[in-house]
Parts: C-alpha cells; sequence; structure tokens
C-alpha cells in the first residue's frame, strides 16, 4: 500500500500539513463555513421563534379554560346559594305554618342528638 507521507514523515504530521492547507488555503471552503454557519443560526432562530409561540398558545389557552373555570364555579356557587335561600324560605314558611309541629320535631332531633354524642 502507498501513503501519501514521506518514510521521514508520521502519518500524524501529514494529517496537520493537509488540515493546515485547508484552512488557509481555501477561502471557497470557508464561505462554505460561515454560509453553514448562518444558516444553522438562521434556523436556530426560527426554532427559538416557533417554541416561543407555542408556548404563548399554550399560556392562552391555560388563561381562557382557568377563566372558564373560574366562571363555571361561580354559577354553580350561586345556584347552589339561590336553592339554600329558597329551602330557607320554605323551611320558615313551614314553621309558621305549623309552630307546634316545628318545635315537637326540633325537640326530637335535639333529644337524639344529646343521645348519641352523650359520652
Amino acid at each position: 500500500m502507498a501513503s501519501n507521507t514521506s518514510p521521514n514523515e508520521s502519518p500524524a504530521v501529514g494529517q496537520t500539513a493537509g488540515a493546515n492547507a485547508a484552512k488557509g488555503g481555501n477561502p471557497d471552503l470557508e464561505a462554505q463555513v460561515a454560509k453553514l454557519r448562518e444558516d444553522v443560526a438562521g434556523v436556530a432562530d426560527a426554532l427559538k421563534s416557533l417554541a416561543t409561540d407555542r408556548a404563548d398558545d399554550a399560556k392562552r389557552q391555560a388563561y381562557a379554560l382557568r377563566d372558564d373555570v373560574r366562571e363555571r364555579g361561580e354559577q354553580y356557587l350561586r345556584q347552589a346559594q339561590d336553592a339554600a335561600s329558597e329551602l330557607e324560605e320554605q323551611l320558615s314558611e313551614k314553621v309558621r305554618a305549623e309552630p307546634i309541629k316545628s318545635v315537637l320535631i326540633a325537640a326530637a332531633a335535639g333529644y337524639l342528638y344529646a343521645r348519641i354524642f352523650r359520652r
């Protein structure tokens, strides 16, 4: 097998000489490397922009979902408050309509409560 290096040169010296020739001797190669670096930087900027846009979209969706959940929760709370107020009004009307029966029911409930939780 033939070698590119002379018998006095080691293979490492031949490779170093070739690398030096490629660095300083080929302006076309240097221009291609510079163009490649620009392209890579452009791709990195595009990816960064895309990731930022996606993150902003996800953030907007999360805020919209949060607002929707808050509105639904407030609506359910108002419905529960309305139902409790209506139940309270109905109970008050029953007590006014039948006061003796209401007092007996309250006394029986108190007695049962006392019996259950007696030490």
